[in-house]
């Protein structure tokens, strides 16, 4: 009952989370590739 109170409160929150992991997971493949170009230069 406490969670869905919570929930209620911050929607703003929640819907950041949703786009944040796709955000970050997009950061760190970026990261990822560019760490790959480094080393074969």
């Amino acid at each position: 009952m406490a969670e869905h109170h919570h929930e209620g409160h911050f929607p703003e929150e929640a819907e950041q989370n949703e786009i944040g992991g796709p955000v970050v997971f997009a950061l760190f493949c970026f990261a990822a590739v560019i760490l790959l170009i480094w080393a074969g230069c």
